[in-house]
């Protein structure tokens, strides 16, 4: 019988101390080393995910060359990788990549097709170049109507920080080495956790739009580079935000600003954008209210020349001329529309709108001027002109009618300056910049020197010229001359139109802020229709009495200049007590003298 031989007792207890230990130190290692593996690869799919999503609407706006965009963002880390591939499977933008068209089609890979499909895709696999393990995480974008994949990729060892070559000898007790081996592979795992905590958390901020949290990562270096590589891309997105902001801002800012209207629309007839202008010329409030053009404009003009626009036709360069009514108000307006943009395959057009109402009103004001001052001017040239032919005829023998033809012509010669002298009077009024010299005076003795000075010619008429005040003095901001001369030619017309017994009441009152004067008679009166007109230049409600008592048209315009220029206001309001007559209502803003 063979006996085998046996093995000492130490030599049995250090074989299996050793194998335990080494098994224990090999099993903890790999544990340690698997889980730290995945938590890197947990991590590096939430950041790359978290980048794709931060740089799709980057990738949306820079559409129109993808491919030099990815790879400026992803020139500051030659391990991240961006490819933006189209429904095809067609790269069309690669950060790596010096030729895209070299490179295979993507449309089969894993995390490819779940993008397109419209949902995220990852997928974790060797690199055909480094043969290393690289994390792809694809995402879907749509540019211009057409679905994309965004895919980030970077490979996993730049995010796992382990070592493989630190089994040691273990010649210490095995359950020293372990404790050590233990506490070791704790902290170090503890440390390396945390340092890829503050790189998650700082990606949890800029997924919310918080760029200025900046991670605080140490150790070890790799992970610190990552973190400052983020620092950096958190850094580029901010001021990148900031200045498209500020541009958006500027241009809005611009947009509402312009005194001309704008409205922006599409090929589909559809309202984009307006500015405060073009809201003002249509009445619109509220874009809901006027999401389609022809809700906005609602004029048959503009619309033909939108569509137009829209079909490619030619299209006058100098615009059309419109004429556009609202609740409010009737506007002339010129149009002219501009092809502006394409976005997202949809042309953009731009309607300009040059509010020409006023020049429109100047220029009949012009014409409407030219025909009465010409009418006004001719009549009394040709009464001098033909009572002088006659007089050059032969009746200039007859002394009797010699000397009625010259009265005659100095008569119409006086009335020609008057229009002459009145007409100066407006033109200075009008075109001089400076406004006249205007002291503090007393409103109350300076209407009653008016009356006073009229107080003749209404007693020859038999009218009696009567003046009140509720107040003993209001002081007001004015040019004597020129107020004594615009309540003087209220006066004198009443004095000049009211019949022969009719009373002429001129009273003053303080009516808030301002001194209120009155000036009312018990003639005729002024129609309603006639009584915002009666302050244009020549315009008479009786034509052929007015020119017989020897008015020029003017003198109630020339009122009207001077209360302007007093910042006063004057009108024609109508008699309140029953009465027929007209009544005038001045009001001048009343002076306080500010206490030292």
């Amino acid at each position: 019988m063979i006996k085998h031989k046996s093995f000492p007792v130490w030599v049995f207890l250090f074989l299996i101390n050793g194998f335990v230990l080494c098994a224990g130190f090999i099993i903890l290692l790999e544990q340690n080393v698997n889980a730290l593996r995945n938590t890197s690869q947990d991590q590096t799919e939430e950041n790359l995910r978290t980048f794709a999503y931060a740089l799709s609407p980057l990738v949306i706006q820079h559409a129109d060359d993808i491919n030099k965009f990815v790879k400026d963002i992803a020139s500051r880390n030659p391990d991240f990788r961006i490819t933006v591939i189209n429904k095809n499977g067609v790269v069309e933008g690669d950060s790596d990549a010096a030729d895209i068209a070299a490179l295979e089609n993507h449309g089969t890979r894993a995390e490819v097709k779940a993008a397109l499909g419209g949902k995220d895709g990852k997928a974790l696999r060797k690199s055909t170049v480094s043969k290393d393990d690289v994390m792809y995480y694809a995402v879907p974008v749509v540019i211009n109507g057409e679905n994309y994949a965004l895919r980030l990729s970077m490979p996993v060892k730049t995010s796992v920080y382990f070592s493989t070559n630190v089994r040691r000898t273990m010649e210490l007790t095995g359950s020293i080495v372990l404790i050590v081996i233990l506490l070791v592979s704790f902290f170090v795992s503890a440390h390396i956790v945390h340092e890829i905590g503050e790189l998650q958390k700082a990606a949890g901020k800029y997924s919310n739009g918080s760029f200025d949290y900046k991670p605080a990562v140490r150790s070890p270096r790799e992970l610190q580079e990552l973190g400052n590589a983020m620092n950096n891309m958190a850094e580029e997105l901010k001021k990148n935000i900031a200045d498209i902001t500020e541009k958006r801002d500027e241009f809005k800012a611009v947009f509402s600003g312009i005194t001309e209207g704008l409205v922006v629309f599409d090929e589909g007839m559809n309202v984009i954008e307006y500015n405060d202008a073009a809201a003002g010329m249509f009445g619109v409030t509220s874009l809901q209210a006027a999401s389609s053009l022809a809700g906005f404009v609602y004029t048959a003009d503009i619309l033909s020349l939108a569509k137009e626009a829209v079909k490619g036709n030619p299209l006058p360069e100098e615009g059309i001329e419109t004429e556009v009514r609202t609740l409010t108000a009737s506007r002339s307006l010129l149009v002219r529309c501009v092809n502006i943009a394409r976005q997202q395959k949809r042309e953009r057009y731009l309607l300009v709108f040059n509010d020409i109402t006023h020049l429109k009103k100047l220029e009949k004001v012009r014409k409407d001027f030219v025909a009465n001052v010409s009418h006004e001017l001719k009549t009394p040239v040709t009464s001098i002109k033909g009572f002088t032919e006659t007089l050059l005829d032969g009746a200039l023998e007859d002394k009797d009618t010699s000397k009625h033809f010259l009265e005659i012509i100095d008569s119409q010669s006086g009335r020609l300056m008057n229009i002459i002298d009145d007409l100066l009077t407006l033109s200075r009024l009008e075109q001089d910049s400076k406004l006249p010299d205007m002291i503090p005076s007393d409103i109350v003795g300076a209407t009653q020197k008016v009356c006073g000075t009229f107080a003749h010619a209404a007693g020859e008429k038999h009218i009696v010229l009567s003046f009140s005040t509720a107040v003993d003095h209001v002081q007001v901001l004015m040019n004597a001359g020129l107020y004594e001369q615009a309540v003087g030619n209220i006066i004198d017309n009443a004095v000049k139109y009211c019949p022969s017994g009719s009373e002429i009441d001129c009273i003053i009152q303080k009516n808030g802020e301002h001194a209120e004067v009155i000036i009312q008679d018990t003639g005729t009166g002024i129609p309603p229709q006639f009584r915002e007109r009666i302050f244009e230049r020549f315009f008479r409600v009786d034509k052929g009495r007015s020119r017989e008592e020897g008015g020029t048209g003017l003198g109630l315009s020339i009122t009207s200049h001077i209360i302007q220029i007093h910042g006063g206001t004057v009108a024609e309001t109508g008699r309140t007590d029953g009465k027929s007559g007209a009544r005038f209502v001045i009001m001048l803003p009343v002076y306080e003298q500010t206490a030292l």
